[in-house]
């Protein structure tokens, strides 16, 4: 963080490039003036120039007090008082290079008094450093919020490709021991079947796998994939019923997000006494509703926990809609919010 502070005083090839421009543009001001005011000859050729390294020296100035008395030390009462004398000594010396180009001399009686001047050149420092001091700290603000942003994208990004990695790992796992079981208790059409879905499914999570969201229809794809695996491995422990009230193109949801939902069912819930879990997955113009019955739940309550906060942040992460969670003695209740792609 310190670095950081530092390098944020450092200026660059464009900020070099905006103290030049503001020179170029201040200098026709000044031969503007000059012209009007009937200056002599050589004092373009001395204030011209003088004005020039008063602004760099200001500019340099205020670097290294601001580095080394604000930055690093935090001594803010030396600051200001070195900003003070500084910027006066700079400016009066600056008055009187006007005054010889002008005059040719340096009349010292006829100075005005040492506050009136201490003022006077404290503000006319101050005010040849505004201008330039302003255009840079605007633009290392613009940088400043680019990084930002860049940065929390980036960051979005990873987390988001975190979370759908956080797909059970030892699903794949016990897919092959029921394979393993089918072979031998099942017909061999049971068997390519069962290995179809599970390649469908795996498919279909690796051409989603780089998308931060998918169209419905396809979600529902890999819901109807997972459902069937499901069906086949636990036979009547867990029924799935799909109702679908409203359309199921043009909305999106996270990817992965359906499959996740129905994975904690299975994983946190397991059948009773040959009642099986039930589970109704709603569909309307706005949301898709997964309600499941809950029977025996399974002393996972953290995994739980975390398997649905990895759901609301996607959501946080992609978009302003929230899921929404209803639990009751016999059922469990996720509404997913569809997402509209705006082009």
């Amino acid at each position: 963080m310190y670095s950081y502070k530092v390098n944020a005083f450092k200026l660059n090839k464009s900020d070099y490039k905006i103290i030049v421009g503001y020179l170029v543009f201040a200098t026709i001001w000044l031969i503007f003036k000059f012209y009007v005011q009937k200056y002599k000859l050589v004092e373009y050729f001395i204030d011209i120039p003088v004005f020039w390294l008063k602004v760099l020296l200001l500019l340099y100035v205020s670097k290294v007090l601001l580095i080394n008395f604000l930055v690093k030390k935090k001594k803010y009462v030396i600051l200001i008082i070195l900003t003070l004398s500084s910027f006066w000594l700079i400016g009066f010396l600056t008055f009187l290079s006007g005054e010889l180009s002008r005059d040719g001399f340096i009349n010292w009686k006829e100075l005005m008094p040492f506050g009136q001047l201490f003022i006077m050149n404290f503000h006319s420092s101050l005010g040849d450093l505004s201008f330039p001091l302003a255009l840079i700290s605007a633009k290392k603000y613009y940088e400043y919020q680019l990084r930002t942003t860049t940065f929390s994208n980036i960051q979005k990004e990873l987390e988001l490709r975190l979370l759908r990695s956080q797909f059970n790992p030892h699903f794949l796992y016990n897919s092959l021991n029921t394979i393993d079981a089918l072979i031998d208790y099942s017909p061999k059409e049971k068997v390519k079947e069962y290995i179809i879905n599970l390649a469908s499914l795996y498919q279909n999570l690796i051409k989603t796998n780089e998308d931060d969201i998918v169209t419905l229809e396809d979600e529902m794809v890999l819901a109807k994939n997972y459902i069937y695996l499901i069906e086949t491995r636990f036979e009547n422990d867990y029924t799935f019923h799909v109702a679908e009230k409203g359309p199921i193109k043009g909305v999106y949801l996270p990817s992965g997000v359906l499959l996740s939902a129905l994975e904690n069912v299975v994983k946190h819930n397991e059948p009773q006494n040959n009642v099986s879990i039930v589970t109704t997955i709603a569909i309307d113009h706005k949301t898709v509703t997964i309600t499941n019955t809950i029977s025996n739940p399974k002393v996972v309550n953290e995994s739980l926990g975390t398997g649905l906060q990895s759901l609301k942040k996607r959501y946080e992460l992609l978009s302003d809609k929230m899921i929404e969670i209803n639990s009751s003695a016999m059922h469990f209740i996720l509404v997913l919010p569809l997402l509209k792609v705006v082009n």
